[in-house]
């Protein structure tokens, strides 16, 4: 071998041996030597042109990749790999060709295994906890019934028409649920700031503006765009999720940024700017943000839960496969779950933001097998098997065949929230129409171990959290007592009139609600009879019916 074969071939193994610790510990600067690497190679093998023709366009891309904060990691073995394609017809070396094979396992077997590598090197992030603390988290939490879509109908009429919103989170601020709307102007290159932030209430609907002039943030140019900015300071790490936020009354943006080992992100570390644009940084789940409303990326979480949950091999320890659901004669992990594609936002017993995650089992998917918690201490798995705990998909699945159709106008069930009553697991799940804009149709109530026991209440207006303290009260006083399914069906409204008469010797009562008159007769009870008489006009009422007479009232705030 010649000199000058000799040093072609080396240099091409060289460019391979960085593309290694550039893939395994992606940075900006690794990255940036390895395309060096390759245009020295590739000007060593085709000539001086070649090379910096490859240097300017592998620049370019590199600069338009860097722009969007691309993680770096494959694109680096890449550079490696269609570098080593074109030096190959030149070498023509069997140790070049040894290190080629060697390099793409190492790749295939890398990537196949991620998701097992995340939940064995990060799964200690998950803690397991005993089911009898479980009642504990969902027996305060308050049922969010203003939705999405519903917020940020909210929020456009508090944005001036050069104004438009950037960046959405949902996030507990003292105890209550907020949806959490960021607004920059439309011309982010002349204004290049966030102007506010818009806290949606998820309880009420009500709103409130929180002026801002934040250099940086989401939708922003360049430099104020939060994830490049996060990522440039990183050096290169993943930039998980973005989302402002208020403390002590004043706004911030946080960013969750991950460092990689190969395409392996850590819990990492958040990145918080203040309405200066200077961030500190923090580890996740730091003790310093515990009074803050949310101290972790819960994106990332989502992704570590769901990869732990497949995984799982074991609980007393955690222990994992890579291979949960068997190959050939390898059997399935009788504890690997799918996570479901839903997330509720809860506040903790401090009044800070608590995600809750629900897996499932392949062989059962209608039956919750677990619920994870997360809140700003850590992540906590809960074994719920023995509970027979039915899935939100479920259950939303038999509400929305329940609903019926409306004109110019879809209903849908969504966001069902778990609750603890009286001894009682029960989904809350509200319904909304869907027409020019959507709205609170009313709310289903299902018992969460016997979903054939469930109601739907139509939202006769009025406070929100008014109309769900009667639904499910009167749904826990009627359905859990153990009355018989479709004795009765549930109307509420407002009572336009009240009627009494003396028929057959006995004293009725006839309520109008809704323009209908409903009968009330002693044969009801005394009890139930009484609070028909009780009934005022104006007043909010709950009335069980069977054809059009009343078999139970429930009166607002009685």
């Amino acid at each position: 071998m010649g000199f000058v074969s000799g040093l072609r071939v080396y240099a091409s193994l060289g460019l391979l041996a960085l593309s290694v610790p550039a893939f395994l510990f992606p940075s900006i600067w690794l990255v940036a030597v390895a395309v060096a690497a390759s245009a020295l190679a590739l000007a060593l093998t085709f000539g001086r042109r070649a090379g910096l023709a490859f240097l300017a366009v592998y620049s370019l891309l590199y600069l338009l990749l860097v722009l969007l904060a691309v993680p770096l990691p494959l694109y680096a073995l890449l550079v490696a790999v269609f570098t080593a394609f074109l030096l190959s017809a030149a070498t023509r070396s069997r140790a070049f060709l040894a290190a080629m094979l060697a390099l793409a396992a190492f790749l295939v077997v890398f990537l196949a295994l991620q998701g097992y590598f995340l939940a064995s090197w990060h799964g200690g992030v998950v803690k397991v906890a005993p089911p009898s603390e479980l009642a504990s988290v969902f027996s305060r939490s308050p049922v969010i019934l203003v939705g999405h879509r519903m917020a940020e109908g909210v929020a456009e009429t508090r944005l001036s028409p050069n104004e438009r919103i950037a960046e959405w989170e949902q996030i507990v601020v003292n105890a209550t649920p907020y949806w959490v709307f960021a607004v920059t102007p439309l011309n982010t290159m002349s204004q290049n700031y966030v102007s506010k932030l818009i806290l949606v209430n998820a309880l009420t609907g009500e709103a409130l503006v929180v002026e801002a002039r934040m250099p940086v943030g989401s939708g922003l140019w360049l430099w104020g765009n939060i994830d490049l900015n996060a990522y440039l300071r990183s050096g290169g790490s993943e930039v998980g999720n973005t989302f402002p936020v208020i403390h002590g009354g004043k706004p911030y943006f946080v960013a969750g940024v991950h460092p990689l080992l190969g395409t392996v992100p850590s819990p990492g570390y958040l990145y918080v700017y203040d309405s200066t644009g200077n961030p500190r940084v923090y580890p996740a789940f730091s003790r310093e943000l515990e009074d803050w409303p949310q101290s972790y990326d819960w994106e990332y979480l989502d992704r570590l839960v769901g990869t732990w949950l497949y995984h799982l091999a074991g609980l007393e320890p955690p222990s994992f496969t890579p291979l949960p659901r068997g190959f050939l004669f390898l059997p399935a992990s009788p504890y690997s779950q799918n996570l479901l594609n839903m997330t509720l936002l809860v506040p903790d017993a401090r009044g800070h933001t608590q995600r809750v995650w629900f897996g499932v089992s392949p062989a059962s998917p209608n039956a919750l097998a677990s619920i994870v918690v997360a809140n700003n201490t850590g992540v906590y798995y809960f074994d719920v098997r023995n509970l027979g705990i039915y899935s939100p998909h479920y259950v939303q699945s038999l509400v929305q065949s329940r609903l019926p159709a409306i004109s110019g106008g879809t209903l849908y069930a969504r966001y069902s929230q778990l609750l603890w009553l009286n001894g009682t697991w029960l989904w809350v799940t509200p319904v909304y129409a869907k027409t020019g804009v959507t709205t609170l149709w009313g709310v289903a109530v299902t018992n969460a171990t016997n979903p054939t026991a469930s109601e739907v209440y139509q939202y006769p207006g009025g406070d929100y959290q008014a109309f769900l303290k009667a639904s499910i009260s009167a749904f826990l006083s009627w359905r859990l007592r153990g009355a018989p399914a479709g004795r009765c069906a549930w109307v509420n409204g407002t009572v336009t009139g009240v009627y009494q008469f003396v028929h057959g010797g006995e004293t009725n009562v006839a309520i109008v609600v809704g323009g209908k008159p409903y009968l009330a007769k002693p044969s009801m009870g005394v009890e139930e009879f009484l609070k028909a008489l009780e009934v005022k006009p104006g007043q909010r009422v709950w009335l069980c019916v069977a054809g059009n007479e009343v078999v139970e009232v429930k009166i607002e705030g009685g």
